[in-house]
């Protein structure tokens, strides 16, 4: 469904006031300006209705964001165990955000602190059986709901936008 928060997505109207900036502008390379903030606008308006379907998704499992990531991490990980501060640096969040967030995870029995075996000053975050078995039920169901939106193109046109995007972002670092 092509639509936020029941109204449709259309990207006309920002494309019309970009169209209007052009029209006044002095610029000699309007042309080419114009493209780059059309591609721009257009990877932001794709990344904000992508999370706001994936957000959707999550609250039905009592999730956001940072708390998937979070399962994520530590279900991507050796054991599926990582001390706070890997998490916080795998999250990109900051470490008084990932103690909460884990606090709320530890709360709903999706994962558990435990003393590291080799140093106790340590704490080790690890994937509770209980937040296993909910990453593998709602792992297909994220594909098949927020993912498979790519699945408009072909798989050639996939691999060239992700080569592409990978290109603009090199540029961007």
């Amino acid at each position: 469904m092509n639509t936020r928060f029941g109204t449709p997505i259309s990207f006309a109207p920002v494309e019309q006031k970009i169209d209007r900036v052009c029209e006044r502008a002095t610029a000699p390379d309007v042309l080419q300006a114009r493209q780059n903030v059309i591609l721009s606008h257009l990877v932001r308006h794709i990344q904000t209705a992508q999370a706001a379907r994936s957000n959707t998704f999550l609250r039905e499992y009592e999730l956001n964001a940072v708390s998937f990531t979070a399962l994520m991490m530590l279900f991507s990980s050796p054991e599926c165990a990582l001390n706070p501060s890997e998490l916080a640096d795998a999250t990109g969040e900051s470490r008084a955000n990932v103690t909460r967030i884990c606090d709320e995870l530890v709360a709903k029995q999706l994962l558990t602190r435990s003393p590291n075996g080799e140093d106790r000053r340590r704490v080790d975050l690890r994937l509770a059986p209980e937040g296993e078995d909910l990453v593998q039920r709602f792992l297909p169901q994220m594909r098949d709901r927020v993912h498979n939106v790519f699945n408009v193109l072909s798989e050639d046109e996939r691999d060239t936008l992700e080569n592409l995007l990978k290109r603009v972002l090199t540029e961007l670092g």
